[in-house]
Formats: structure tokens, sequence, C-alpha cells
């Protein structure tokens, strides 16, 4: 089974579990008002039969709220192995919500689904998305953000590639600043498809020259069309930079400026 599956299988369990923990609350207030209810009705009678619900009904409501603390201590050890392959946390803050959120614990919730986890490929939260290669990423040491991961490859020689949201000096947010994007769009590559063709460019492209200080210009056929696209990343992959490049561009073939 692959980390992406683990992991898409703890979520599922953990949001088992605090329906679990719901359920044991609105069991426990229904014990507490009916005890309460009981105890009026009965109120002076000195029949053995009264003791004795009594104690059953205060002995119910402990073992209740104790399995309410297991469980939560079971979302606790899910929640630090799911920390330990893919770095953040199930209850982490950024994540998607594992189940609908209630005010009321007395809801009726519908039966948990059945069917198999989502494969990697449904998942639209890239932390399980691509959480094999973030857990690889981290075993190497790399600097990878799991948080901030948009999109991540494993390439044909086994090296991952993949690009964070960053900010405005780097990663995604950078590449989709207004005026790189028009830049984009001038040779035909709208916002939607930018992102597509940097690693499609990395995966199959042909590194054919070089350009600013050292990034490496790719050539790809792309969209129908022989495309050109600078990349820039790190030693260990994660793509920082890219501009496109018109075929008609003047690029050096030397790594460097002569």
């Amino acid at each position: 089974m692959s980390v992406t599956e683990v992991i898409a299988q703890l979520r599922q369990a953990h949001a088992l579990l605090t329906q679990a923990r719901q359920a044991a609350r609105s069991a426990d207030a229904a014990i507490t008002d009916g005890a309460d209810v009981f105890a009026a009705a009965t109120l002076g009678s000195t029949q053995p039969e009264v003791e004795q619900i009594n104690h059953l009904a205060r002995a119910s409501g402990e073992d209740v709220r104790t399995a309410h603390d297991l469980l939560g201590g079971a979302q606790e050890i899910i929640d630090g192995y799911c920390h330990h392959l893919a770095g953040p946390g199930i209850g982490d803050a950024g994540g998607p919500p594992l189940v609908a959120p209630s005010t009321d614990d007395t809801t009726t919730r519908p039966p948990p689904s059945t069917g198999p986890p989502p494969t990697a490929d449904e998942h639209t939260d890239p932390q399980i998305r691509y959480a094999e290669e973030i857990a690889e990423l981290r075993r190497r040491g790399s600097a990878v953000n799991p948080d901030d991961v948009v999109r991540a490859e494993r390439l044909d020689d086994g090296r991952i590639t993949w690009i964070e949201n960053g900010n405005d000096k780097t990663g995604m947010r950078h590449i989709l600043l207004p005026k790189r994007v028009r830049d984009f769009e001038g040779v035909h590559i709208p916002r939607e498809e930018i992102e597509n063709l940097l690693f499609a460019a990395i995966r199959r492209g042909t590194v054919v020259g070089h350009c600013g200080t050292d990034r490496p210009v790719y050539e790809v056929e792309y969209l129908g069309e022989r495309r050109r696209v600078a990349i820039s990343t790190t030693s260990e992959g994660k793509i920082y930079g890219a501009n496109p490049v018109s075929r008609k561009q003047k690029i050096r073939r030397a790594l460097h400026r002569k």
C-alpha cells in the first residue's frame, strides 16, 4: 500500500472517530438528562431499585466520558502517525474538514461511506495527493514545506520535481503575477495551462539553451506546438521561477555569458 493510500485511510479513520466522539457526547447528555428526570420522579423513594438505577446511570455516564477521551487519544495517535509519514498532521490548519461541522451533537448523520478511499488522482488536497512524493523528499532532507506544495511529480529517472505556492518572489505565486501571466498569454499559453507546461517541459522537454543568469530554456511539444519556457529549479528539484521564451528570441547555448 502506498503512502498516499495509507494517508487517505488514516483520514477516513480520523473522521469516523470524530463521529464516534460526537455520539459519545450525545449519549452522555442523554444519560444525564434521563438520570435527572428519574431522580426527580423518585425523590424520597426508599426502594432499593431506585438507588441501583441511580448507580448504573452514574457508572454509564462515566464509561461514556471515558470512551470519549480514549477515542480522542486514538485520534492524536493517528494525527501523529500522519505527521510522521507526510509532514502535516490531520488536525493541522489548512487541511480540508474531516466531517461536516454541527452545533447539534444529536443530529442524525448519514452512515459513512463503505467504498474504497479516493485514489491519489482524485484528491484535491495536495498534501494527500502528493503524500508519497512529500514523504520521500522529507526523508531525503529536502527543503519542502508540505503545507505549501501545489504539485509534485516523480520523473523517469527517479528524481522528484515540485512547486510550492511561495510568495511574490518565488514559487507559483511569483510565476502567476499579472505581468508574468501576460507574458505567457503573449505566446498563447493561458494562465490555467502554465503549471502543466512547466511540468511537461521538465518531464519530456529538451534543454536548448539558457537565458538570464542561469535559467535553462526547455523546448517541448505542448498544445500542438513547439514551446519554449525557461525554468529555474533548485538542486533538489524545486521550481522557483519560470518565464516564456519566444522561439524567435535569442538564447545562449552556454550556461554563463561570455
